[in-house]
């Protein structure tokens, strides 16, 4: 189960993100370009799958959902 998800979006109104906020605080958020995903710690602004780089523009927005 899920409490929020939110989609990011480029100048062109195409989603580039989901990011969605986990009953356990973390954060899932998937690369639209690449159906990656990346598991995130909004405690300690760490990611949690090993080999996968989030942007600190992208890490804001994924510990911004759970001040929400």
């Amino acid at each position: 189960m899920q409490l929020m998800t939110e989609e990011l979006l480029d100048c062109q109104g195409r989603t580039t993100h989901r990011l969605v906020l986990e009953l356990d605080g973390t954060v899932t958020v998937t690369f639209m370009s690449s159906g990656t995903s990346a598991r995130i710690d909004t405690e300690r602004r760490t990611v949690l799958t090993p080999g996968v780089h989030v942007a600190p523009q992208l890490m804001n927005a994924a510990c911004g959902l759970r001040v929400r």
